[in-house]
Order: structure tokens, then C-alpha cells, then sequence
């Protein structure tokens, strides 16, 4: 089965935050377990992607948009996300 973009924005994310000698495959474990929020993961590597691109020096109306087409989710969603305060997330 092909993994999605938030599976693979995920799995870097995590294999960065892991102390090393752990095993990457930590994330299909937890996942495995219900104990991964996907949503609130979907948010934040959204989020990531709209900071990345505006860091970058993009517009942020021009980041929703990349965002929205690169997550194929709804340019109001990623506006919402960039909004949102990250204590909700």
C-alpha cells in the first residue's frame, strides 16, 4: 500500500525527535497502538509546510494555497490551520 504525504511528513518528523539507537518503526507501532492523533499530526504537518514556504519567502496566501494543493485539502482548511493557536492543536 503507497503512503500518503502526512505519512511521510510523520515519519520524518518523528525519526528527528527519536533519540538515536531507536528504531523508526516506533511510529507504525504507536499508530499501531491508537496512541498517534492523526488529525492533530494532518494539523501540524500542515501548519509546517504553510511556516516553511513563508520562511521562504512566499506570500502567505500563495503558502494556503501549496499547502491545500500539496495536502489536497480545502485552501480555507490550511488558512484555518495557519491560524488556529497551536495550544489547540
Amino acid at each position: 500500500m503507497k503512503e500518503s504525504r502526512l505519512q511521510r511528513e510523520l515519519k520524518e518528523e518523528i525519526a528527528h525527535l527519536l533519540p538515536r539507537g531507536c528504531s523508526p518503526r516506533i511510529f507504525e507501532e504507536l499508530n499501531r497502538m491508537g496512541l498517534i492523533n492523526l488529525k492533530a499530526c494532518e494539523e501540524l504537518a500542515i501548519r509546517h509546510d504553510i511556516e516553511q514556504s513563508i520562511r521562504g519567502g512566499a506570500l502567505r496566501v500563495d503558502a494556503f494555497t501549496w499547502a491545500a494543493d500539496r495536502f489536497c485539502c480545502s485552501f480555507e482548511k490550511a488558512r484555518n490551520i495557519y491560524y488556529k493557536p497551536l495550544k489547540q492543536l
